[in-house]
């Protein structure tokens, strides 16, 4: 049990393998197949929240609320807590705190991306300003570092700055 797991790894193969349900030859036995790999999902992410409900309780029960932050510090048990609402700091700060580590890591582009809001349905708005191809980059850092710390948002939503006039550039004229 000593392997790092990858959180959004073990989400894409658990969508991987429900998708995998689908393709059988028979379509009803595939949408069977499929409500059936749901309802599993469901059933053992009720077991294993309501477990670690119980780890939060005894836990603040013994250290404390510093306790608590302490496991949801660690990556995995942090995003296991964030999936089953038992983080104990909320959404809003976990992704502010991810657009600074996202900043510090863009060095002289933090300014390129700028977060607007969480919308009510956990999208994340972040706010463009570079193109080209330093925007992809931008992108994927930002994205990687909301994931990191809060996985129960439903993804980031970019949108791209206005731009303002076009700069021309005034030389000085030869003295011909």
């Amino acid at each position: 049990m000593g392997d790092q797991l990858d959180p959004q790894e073990v989400a894409q193969r658990i969508e991987a393998v429900l998708d995998g349900l689908d393709d059988t030859a028979d379509a009803a036995a595939a949408g069977s197949a499929r409500q059936a790999g749901e309802e599993l999902v469901r059933l053992l992410m009720r077991f294993y929240g309501a477990g670690l409900e119980q780890i939060v309780t005894i836990a603040r029960a013994g250290g404390g609320d510093a306790m608590v932050h302490r496991l949801a510090s660690d990556p995995l048990v942090g995003g296991l807590l964030a999936l089953h609402e038992l983080h104990p700091v909320d959404v809003r700060a976990r992704v502010e705190h991810a657009m600074a580590t996202a900043k510090r890591k863009l060095g002289s582009h933090a300014s390129d991306a700028e977060l607007l809001g969480l919308d009510p349905d956990g999208t994340v708005r972040v706010q463009l300003s570079a193109g080209g191809c330093g925007a992809e980059t931008v992108r994927q850092i930002v994205e990687e570092s909301i994931a990191a710390v809060a996985p129960d948002t439903a993804g980031v939503a970019f949108i791209e700055a206005e731009r303002g006039p076009t700069l021309l550039q005034i030389g000085l004229r030869s003295a011909r």
